[in-house]
């Protein structure tokens, strides 16, 4: 049996009108939590039921950091060999490995 809860449209009303109620996600496991955005910008912090990493503020800061320098770090690493990646598809030609004209 499916137990369904329904909010009387006066609550979903109030609701609307709430701060934003996003929770949070595990960033290494990817487990929702039930601690809201807002509760973390206040100082909250929770614990990962699956993983058991504690987060906070600070050190969600710090992984979103992170993921922002490697997004960063691989575009310019990809930039930087695009030119060099088709010098070398032009340089080993299929017709020059297997000996033929091209």
């Amino acid at each position: 049996m499916a137990l369904t809860f329904s909010r009387p449209h006066t609550t979903a009303a109030l609701l609307e009108n709430e701060p934003d109620v996003r929770c949070a996600t595990c960033p290494m496991c990817h487990t929702p939590s039930s601690v809201t955005q807002y509760a973390i910008e206040a100082g909250g912090d929770w614990r990962c039921v699956r993983c058991g990493q504690r987060w906070d503020a600070a050190r969600l800061a710090v992984v979103t950091a992170y993921i922002a320098w490697t997004i960063d770090h691989d575009r310019v690493g990809r930039r930087g060999t695009e030119g060099s990646h088709d010098a070398a598809l032009d340089r080993d030609s299929p017709h020059e490995r297997l000996g033929g004209t091209p």
